[in-house]
């Protein structure tokens, strides 16, 4: 267990990379909405929400990077923790006047679900293997999601994935590549790089900017330069 990261200060912590408010400039704040807004994924049929937010490592260092509020070796001591790990914040509810209602359970999420990462089928970590760091920091996000988000928030189940197997990661945001989780019958797919970790692209002779994962103007066909 990392000495550094204790559950009061993980609240603290969280409360401000949740809300944005602890974050740095605009800029900062900006790029961490576009990237939580790439990584989040949601499905509404029949009044039946189904959400799945994918948290890698990428996550905490956005979130980090440049805040005053954080102390170095309290940042260093987060991107440790989950250096390992990746996270998913997993929903399944109906939706009504009254709010959410039938709202499913962390097991019952589990057993409908499925991550493939590369054509590989990824399992979740045991609970009892999940380092007490990691626990701290989830523990410390569960209210300020709830807090944030009211019960939207209040009703996600956290769940810890590896990040590396047999030394290897399993999947890069920042290269090619693709994963998708199933839930229930919702399938959410992501393909990579995340433009959103990415500087923008620009089109010299239009001027024309679009995220940094697009090669081509998808109007003429130019080749794209970096901003």
């Amino acid at each position: 267990m990392m000495a550094g990261i204790r559950q009061s200060g993980a609240l603290r912590l969280l409360a401000g990379l949740v809300t944005g408010l602890a974050l740095s400039g605009a800029v900062r704040a900006a790029d961490l909405r576009e990237f939580i807004r790439e990584t989040q994924q949601s499905a509404a049929v029949s009044q039946q929400l189904t959400l799945a937010w994918w948290i890698p490592q990428e996550f905490w260092e956005l979130s980090l990077a440049g805040n005053p509020n954080v102390p170095p070796q309290t940042a260093a001591d987060i991107r440790n923790a989950f250096h390992d790990y990746q996270v998913f914040a997993l929903l399944r509810a109906t939706t009504g006047l009254q709010g959410l209602s039938g709202v499913a359970t962390k097991e019952e999420l589990l057993g409908n679900a499925h991550l493939e990462m590369g054509g590989k089928l990824i399992s979740p970590v045991d609970a009892d293997k999940v380092p007490a760091a990691v626990q701290a920091m989830l523990g410390g996000m569960r209210p300020m999601l709830a807090s944030t988000l009211g019960q939207l928030g209040q009703s996600m189940e956290l769940v810890v994935y590896p990040a590396f197997v047999d030394g290897h990661r399993l999947i890069d945001p920042l290269k090619s590549g693709s994963l998708q989780y199933t839930l229930y019958d919702q399938t959410f797919h992501w393909r990579l790089p995340l433009a959103s970790l990415l500087p923008k692209k620009i089109d010299p002779k239009s001027k024309e900017e679009f995220p940094g994962n697009y090669e081509f103007n998808p109007y003429t066909g130019g080749k794209l330069s970096v901003k």
